[in-house]
């Protein structure tokens, strides 16, 4: 009897602990926005008259809620009801929901924030101000600012659409300055923002002194610049004798060097620095009346100084040659006499394709006589220089050089009239014209100050002429006057010599009589 009644006691037990659950889903995959499905319904299966508890995981209770069926019995019960609140964050995230003894998943996506600001742009005089701007996202979101001369107030950060205030500094800048507040995600405020711009004043700079006088010889100087720190500042000059040589851009208060060229004019000059808005003016005496001194006279292809020869092109160099402003020849009516300057070989006005205070350019005469000396004179403004003696032989062979400095690359036409160069190369067996000086007279005689017309007869250099292109000898062409070009500008066209070991500087050296063209010279050959 006893063990019977203890069997009607434990049945209800026993039943109690065959209710097993099962849910029609385990895991639900929900959307982070409420625009979006965020709810979800589970259906509870198992043996009639089964109850249950519906319990949201502690680590999920904040978005996570149960809105049907938090209790139930089957079968009258057998639906529970779960939403989601909006995800405002970029990360996903999972809770888990305990229905009897069944649990199911809860995953809800990360939101997909997006980040508009209005207004985008705003502008503040220099005494600065403030602003408000409003915010529209789906997210959570905070502020940063680009530069401290912005401040945020303390509500530059909050959840959805919303708005922050800010304060722009007076500004101690001469120029615009511009900052910005970028607003985004916690951490990464830098997918949208508002620019500011802010005015500067003028008279936020000053210069000390304002203003000098110097001698007519070269001096230095230095000009205090007094500015905030943070401000940016641009120094340049209008002359080009007047130079900065100190840095010539900066933050803040700095001393601006600067050099003044010596005055080569009688004529007293003015330059000036700016710096922002500020002027620096310095004035320079002039010097007396200047004397022409004459120094080197050299073959304008080689850069060889040393005997000339007819029709040779040099180059003159000294002071106060000519004017102070350089002055190229645009008529060869005028080549004898260039900006008010005469170049006198033995009293013969020569040619001349440039004329300034320190260069001069001109063709030798072609009656210079061979075997002695000529006395070589400039005349500028009625004043003659000294005279400069140099022998006088009957070639004086200068390639002329792509770069001007007399040697590496010559200046040089492939066959197809373009510019030899290590890109472009020769090929062997072809004709290249070379480009030199110095040839000496030609048959039929050249005339000084003329243009060499491009209808036969051309003159020809009338000494033996030979040329090597590496280790081998180049059949020559033609040697005369380069049709087009001023008298005294040569044109040698050759064949390449086939058996060379390519190479984009080969040497070439010219033979003209007994004299022969300067080292260093190169031609570029496949």
């Amino acid at each position: 009897m006893r063990f019977l009644l203890a069997l009607v006691a434990a049945a209800p037990l026993f039943a109690q602990q065959q209710c097993t659950l099962t849910l029609s889903q385990s895991v639900f995959n929900l959307a982070a926005s409420t625009v979006s499905p965020n709810t979800g319904v589970v259906t509870v299966m198992g043996p009639d008259g089964c109850s249950w508890n519906a319990s949201v995981s502690s680590g999920a209770a904040s978005w996570l809620s149960i809105y049907m069926g938090q209790t139930g019995m089957l079968p009258a019960t057998n639906k529970v009801g779960f939403q989601a609140a909006q995800n405002l964050t970029t990360q996903a995230r999972s809770g888990t929901i305990t229905i009897g003894n069944a649990t199911l998943t809860v995953n809800q996506a990360a939101a997909v924030c997006t980040y508009a600001v209005t207004p985008t742009t705003m502008s503040f005089p220099v005494s600065g101000g403030s602003g408000t701007v409003q915010v529209i996202t789906n997210c959570v979101w905070s502020t940063g600012v680009t530069v401290n001369w912005i401040t945020l107030q303390d509500n530059a950060f909050g959840t959805l659409n919303g708005s922050f205030t800010y304060t722009v500094g007076a500004s101690p800048c001469i120029s615009t300055r511009t900052g910005g507040i970028g607003v985004g995600y916690p951490g990464t405020q830098t997918n949208t923002g508002v620019v500011i711009s802010q005015d500067g004043a003028p008279n936020n700079l000053t210069l000390t002194p304002t203003t000098a006088t110097i001698g007519a010889d070269g001096a230095s100087g230095t000009v205090a610049i007094n500015i905030a720190t943070s401000c940016p500042w641009t120094a340049f000059s209008d002359a080009s004798w007047l130079q900065i040589t100190s840095v010539p851009s900066g933050f803040g208060s700095a001393s601006l060097m600067y050099r003044a060229a010596a005055n080569p004019a009688t004529a007293p000059r003015t330059g000036h620095i700016t710096v922002g808005t500020q002027t620096f003016t310095l004035t320079q005496q002039g010097i007396a009346a200047p004397s022409i001194q004459l120094t080197a006279v050299i073959n304008a292809a080689s850069g060889v100084q040393g005997p000339v020869s007819p029709g040779e092109i040099v180059s003159l160099f000294g002071t106060n040659l000519g004017p102070a402003a350089g002055v190229s020849l645009t008529d060869i009516a005028t080549a004898k006499t260039l900006g008010g300057v005469t170049v006198l070989f033995d009293g013969t006005p020569a040619a001349m394709t440039y004329a300034s205070a320190t260069q001069i350019n001109a063709v030798t005469p072609y009656g210079l006589g061979v075997g002695g000396n000529t006395q070589i004179q400039v005349q500028y403004q009625g004043v003659t220089s000294n005279a400069v003696s140099l022998l006088v032989q009957n070639a004086s062979p200068g390639i002329f050089t792509l770069d001007g400095s007399g040697t590496g690359a010559g200046a040089i036409l492939n066959q197809d009239y373009s510019v030899n160069a290590r890109a472009n190369p020769a090929a062997q067996g072809s004709i290249v014209a070379v480009y030199l000086t110095g040839g000496g007279l030609t048959n039929p005689a050249s005339v000084d100050a003329t243009l060499t017309s491009p209808t036969a007869p051309l003159p020809q250099l009338t000494q033996p002429v030979s040329v090597l292109i590496g280790q081998s000898v180049a059949q020559v062409q033609y040697a005369g006057a380069a049709p087009g070009g001023i008298a005294g500008f040569t044109q040698i066209n050759v064949v390449v010599p086939t058996g060379l070991v390519p190479g984009a500087s080969v040497p070439i050296v010219i033979g003209i009589g007994a004299y022969v063209s300067q080292p260093g010279v190169t031609l570029a050959i496949k």
